[in-house]
């Protein structure tokens, strides 16, 4: 029954006693929050439809110094379409991790949390133990909520149960970004395959893309932690990350592309196609920045900021950008989980249903069509203005602060409905998103935990990193290569297998 429903009951009631007049003054003089939640959800609470807005709390990052304004317009719409009372803790993301296992120890939790890594063991240990809401058979009912993607909430679950409200990213966001006028200055073609790209690499480092007569210029720029490794690696024909094979869960690493692409970045490394120092550097993209490599793989998102960078240099320098490359196996891209962070809802802070679809109700109003606009781009007239069409940002400090700098989008689920401003690069992005959907590889275990994992997976990871780089510089073989393969399963990796074999055959009914 909807409020109105409800309140036209009492209506009627009150035309045959005079009782039931006394029984709605009492109600219309209570407010407390369980009859704001139901009034929030459209409950039969019984609630005149002016009943207070509930008082919601919540904890996120933030990537800027200045936090909303709570007093600002953008905060205000945000509570009046979502009847909340809104409290917002912000944490800086760079202490976020620690804050947060903190909390969840206290028992001490809002209303709603943001949860980066829900696959972290104090998280999945909570979840288990009831602290936080099952969230899944309630979304079916709200319908924003109840669009969301079944393979992001897949990747979200925990044991089959879905405990957060997911962050909409899209699916597939990695690719191939090139200077485009240094294509362009060697009369050449985007590259569509592996080996056209080997070319295009070669080409700038011998050929003098940037026509200023010197030997100095970088193929592809890479890092210590490997920002186009997981995308070469699919394209070559390889899983993302894990894949089915032979009724067994198996990593990336053990599969022959694998080794393939070891060979390929080892043939990149001893023709100095790539920055030699790759395994020391700890951000690759700033040697595209500065207008000294030609190739970055990594999230399509980076190309826009990359060209401006490029333009301080080089003010005639331009970045395109390529999808994926064809491989052995056609057109692929590697998949993520189509999210980054949920919102989990602690059972310790929000105590009743009716609470818990009050909050729902708020995630869901977020996920309306305007208000996803607003706290991505802000309020057309205050945080940017368009001319002839064109997102331009307000420099008003004040302006600025409503939205956090940006921090608001923080609060956004989903973002099917965001109208992207900006200059044909960032169409292009999303252009290429698209068609990585379409063949985006996705990691099967994604959904699953591993005990072994999860208590020693940094330590296992390492030994394959190190060796892959060890490999790519020459300084081991194959031989060495499987060395480190063996030790990997000795000191964990082979358990990791079983407990994911295990859990993916018992979701599929094996």
């Amino acid at each position: 029954m909807t409020t109105n429903q409800g309140a036209q009951g009492l209506k009627r009631k009150a035309m045959t006693a005079i009782s039931a007049l006394l029984v709605l003054g009492t109600l219309s003089a209570c407010g407390g929050n369980n009859n704001a939640a139901e009034n929030a959800q459209g409950g039969d609470s019984g609630a005149p439809a002016d009943e207070g807005p509930f008082k919601m709390s919540m904890m996120l990052t933030s990537y800027n110094p200045e936090p909303m304004d709570p007093e600002g317009e953008l905060y205000k719409r945000l509570e009046e379409r979502t009847n909340t009372d809104l409290s917002i803790t912000w944490v800086p993301s760079t202490t976020y991790s620690d804050k947060l296992s903190a909390t969840v120890a206290s028992g001490e939790l809002p209303s709603a949390v943001l949860v980066l890594d829900q696959k972290l063991p104090y998280i999945v240990n909570s979840a288990r133990s009831g602290m936080f809401w099952e969230l899944g058979p309630y979304l079916k009912d709200y319908p924003n909520l109840s669009r969301m993607d079944d393979v992001a909430l897949n990747a979200i679950s925990i044991d089959g149960k879905i405990y957060g409200i997911y962050r909409a990213r899209d699916l597939a966001r990695d690719g191939l970004m090139l200077r485009k006028d240094w294509l362009d200055n060697l009369g050449l073609q985007e590259p569509k395959t592996i080996d056209e790209f080997y070319e295009v690499l070669k080409a700038f480092v011998n050929n003098d893309p940037d026509k200023n007569g010197k030997a100095d210029t970088i193929g592809l720029a890479e890092q210590q932690v490997a920002s186009g490794w997981r995308a070469m690696l699919t394209w070559m024909g390889g899983p993302a990350d894990w894949e089915i094979k032979d009724g067994k869960a198996s990593p990336a690493h053990l599969s022959p592309a694998f080794l393939e692409t070891m060979k390929f970045y080892k043939k990149l490394y001893d023709e100095k196609l790539i920055n030699l120092d790759f395994a020391v550097v700890k951000d690759g993209k700033q040697m595209i920045n500065a207008g000294k490599a030609g190739a970055w793989v990594a999230n399509l998102n980076d190309a826009n900021g990359i060209e401006e960078s490029v333009q301080k240099v080089t003010p005639s320098g331009a970045i395109t950008m390529v999808n994926a490359l064809e491989g052995p196996a056609g057109l692929r891209s590697p998949g993520g989980s189509g999210s980054y962070g949920i919102f989990m809802i602690p059972k310790t802070s929000v105590k009743t249903e009716a609470d818990l679809k009050a909050v729902l109700n708020f995630f869901d109003k977020v996920s309306d069509e305007d208000m996803q606009n607003m706290l991505v781009n802000g309020l057309e007239g205050r945080q940017f203005t368009l001319d002839n069409g064109n997102y331009v940002k307000t420099t008003d400090p004040k302006m600025l602060a409503e939205y956090g700098m940006g921090d608001s989008s923080q609060l956004a689920v989903l973002r099917d409905k965001v109208v992207t401003y900006g200059k044909p690069l960032v169409h292009l992005r999303d252009e290429m998103w698209k068609k990585n959907a379409e063949i985006a590889v996705v990691n099967p275990i994604q959904p699953f935990i591993s005990d072994t994992y999860s208590e020693r997976g940094s330590e296992l990871s390492k030994i394959i990193d190190d060796a892959r780089v060890r490999f790519i510089m020459g300084d081991l073989d194959e031989s060495g290569w499987n060395a480190a393969v063996a030790k990997w399963e000795q000191d964990g990796g082979a358990k990791v297998i079983e407990e994911y074999t295990a859990a993916y055959n018992q979701a599929n009914g094996q």
